[in-house]
């Protein structure tokens, strides 16, 4: 990847750039696809098959669930965020949510075998991604109580 794809990445996850030594994040650069995707475009539709996880570089997205035909809203995708880790790390494949673009957005893309791998033979970056994880599931959970206690 480039220096400027480098800067973007430390900038928008920081926690997971300072964690890893610069040669780890070459090397999990060095897996990951940059892609661009329009705005209104869906990403992932709910129950949808996916062979890659996300790191969202730039832009805004919007998560959401069909719900006896009604569309309910169920979160927001910014920039530092992850995406498909959830299908592609559980082995199920298979998305919990509809994601849309909602302004143009630049994402890193990691296929499910590269992700596998690094996580199985790289113990030093398999350390801080599967932490990082953790800590964003938590985060999620926290969030989906509070919003369920709200009702």
């Amino acid at each position: 990847m480039t220096p400027d794809i480098v800067a973007e990445f430390s900038r928008c996850f920081p926690a997971l750039a300072t964690q890893l030594s610069p040669e780890n994040v070459d090397r999990l650069l060095s897996v990951c696809t940059l892609v661009s995707l329009p705005a209104h475009y869906e990403l992932f539709r709910e129950r949808m098959q996916v062979d890659s996880l996300f790191l969202v570089l730039k832009g805004d997205m919007v998560a959401s669930i069909e719900d006896a035909g009604n569309i309910l809203e169920v979160g927001h995708v910014k920039a530092g965020d992850w995406l498909g880790e959830v299908a592609v790390l559980s082995g199920e494949m298979l998305t919990s949510a509809t994601i849309t673009t909602v302004t143009h957005c630049r994402a890193l893309k990691v296929h499910w075998r590269e992700a596998e791998q690094l996580i199985l033979h790289d113990e030093d970056i398999s350390h801080v991604l599967l932490g990082q994880l953790i800590e964003l599931l938590a985060e999620r959970l926290q969030r989906s109580i509070a919003a369920g206690e709200k009702l």
